[in-house]
């Protein structure tokens, strides 16, 4: 047993450094599963605009919105998986990735 727990220390050390690559490459996975979700219903609250103003709210939203939603929330979920202690970082983190993988399995992307 302490072998494992050493393992999973070790892992947790090394992900430490990197957590904020780790939450960025959550989030967007995440925005990649979910962002046809999310620009069909832009695309139902604005069908009824003109085409310049329904592209024009299409850009914003796609280029602004999906970039400062992924640039506040990262950091956001970086620091809180950064509370985690040694123990618990590494199976969360593994955790999470597998039910982000669960999630995509869910709607077909893989």
């Amino acid at each position: 047993m302490e072998i494992l727990l050493d393992w999973v220390g070790m892992a947790s050390d090394w992900m430490r450094p990197h957590l904020s690559a780790i939450g960025l490459a959550m989030i967007a996975t995440l925005l990649v599963i979910f962002g046809q979700n999310l620009t069909q219903l832009l695309r139902h609250q604005i069908g009824k605009y003109h085409f310049v103003v329904k592209l024009t709210l299409f850009v914003l939203f796609s280029a602004i919105g999906f970039a400062l939603l992924v640039d506040y929330i990262a950091p956001l979920w970086a620091s809180q998986l950064a509370t985690l202690s040694d123990e618990w970082l590494a199976p969360v983190v593994v955790a999470i990735f597998y039910g982000i993988g669960w999630l995509a399995q869910k709607k077909q992307m893989i």
